[in-house]
């Protein structure tokens, strides 16, 4: 046999085993790759879900904790007035403090809540309410009214005509949204037609069917109460800043109280007593809120206060000395869950109830 021919075959075989071992090596390593990238997906799969069933968990959590701030609350305030035996409510009381916080079991998170009068505020919906005043009523020198509020349409309003609490919605906003675009006049029109249930314009400021219905995304006015301050958002007029300057001065109940405690409302947001008012300035007005004596104003000792003025007659029925309803928010944050809501509670000899609940932001 020729040895040349005999190395030659040699080397053949040799280069051969060498091609067929670099592609079992490199079909190993495909397969190697292949799998580790099936591992990480799975792995990653099984962090997900086991953190998605966490934050159900805890969300679940942080509800059953919220629920019960808002059992916890009614308990403190009926126990409160129950044993005090206040004759008002008022902003020296526990209840307007502090917002309360308490950690939660086995430092899992906290539950924060605070409690708001909802008198202290300028309810939306009073806007189509006008006073009732009764001839002989204790109030009626003072122009307080003593019939309180009752819906327009009972008496046959006319939609021409600005409503009581337009005007005091206007006169209200009025220096809260100075570089507006819209005068408050035009805002409190808007307001009025969305509440109310009538298709006629309120003016030619008004705002009906007609006009959202020609919008690029059409919608219908809501011919009801609002169910929450936000609505104005929507509203012809009413944009993210003027809702921002406005936001804390405002809010909604589902009724047609539209009352104002003079012993709830903070100084600095004295406005909302000054506009019921007539022949007293606002600096006054805010001094005497700053002076609130311990168990809060009655009528005489208010006026005496102020030392002039009374009752404007579009504020007839709105100026009072305590309330029926307050607003608790509640936030319970369990590890990575969070639950807030906002619940609207109703005060009768001293029995609070829940007649309303927002949950979320």
């Amino acid at each position: 046999m020729n040895p040349l021919h005999t190395l030659t075959s040699s080397r053949k075989v040799s280069i051969k085993c060498s091609k067929q071992s670099g592609i079992a090596l490199i079909t190993v390593l495909v397969i190697f790759s292949v799998l580790s990238i099936m591992a990480i997906h799975i792995l990653s799969n099984q962090h997900m879900n086991n953190q998605r069933t966490a934050n159900i968990i805890n969300s679940s959590r942080a509800y059953q904790y919220m629920y019960g701030a808002e059992e916890f609350a009614k308990s403190l305030l009926q126990n409160y007035f129950e044993e005090s035996d206040q004759e008002r409510v008022h902003r020296n009381q526990p209840w307007a403090q502090n917002p309360m916080m308490f950690p939660i079991e086995q430092n899992m998170g906290q539950l924060e809540g605070s409690v708001r009068d909802m008198h202290s505020c300028f309810n939306l919906n009073s806007i189509i309410m006008e006073p009732v005043v009764q001839a002989g009523s204790e109030d009626s020198e003072r122009g307080n009214g003593g019939g309180g509020l009752q819906v327009v349409g009972e008496t046959g309003g006319q939609t021409d005509e600005q409503l009581p609490g337009q005007k005091l919605f206007a006169k209200l906003i009025e220096p809260l949204i100075e570089q507006s675009e819209s005068s408050p006049q035009a805002l409190a029109a808007a307001v009025r037609d969305w509440i109310d249930d009538d298709l006629e314009p309120a003016g030619i400021d008004g705002a009906e069917d007609y006009t959202y219905t020609g919008l690029t995304k059409p919608y219908r006015t809501a011919n009801t109460f609002m169910a929450h301050t936000s609505e104005l958002m929507v509203v012809k007029g009413f944009n993210a800043a003027i809702y921002d300057s406005i936001k804390d001065y405002i809010c909604v109940l589902p009724t047609e109280q539209g009352t104002i405690n003079v012993n709830t409302v903070k100084p600095e947001q004295a406005e909302l007593v000054w506009i019921l008012l007539e022949d007293v300035d606002l600096a006054t007005v805010r001094q005497a809120l700053e002076q609130l004596p311990e168990d809060g104003y009655d009528e005489a000792s208010f006026f005496e206060s102020l030392g002039s003025g009374k009752v404007s007659k579009d504020g007839r029925g709105r100026l009072v000395f305590d309330s029926q309803y307050m607003q608790l928010t509640a936030t319970a944050m369990v590890q990575s869950g969070r639950a807030k809501v906002q619940s609207l509670l109703m005060k009768s000899e001293n029995k609070f109830q829940v007649v309303a609940r927002h949950i979320g932001d």
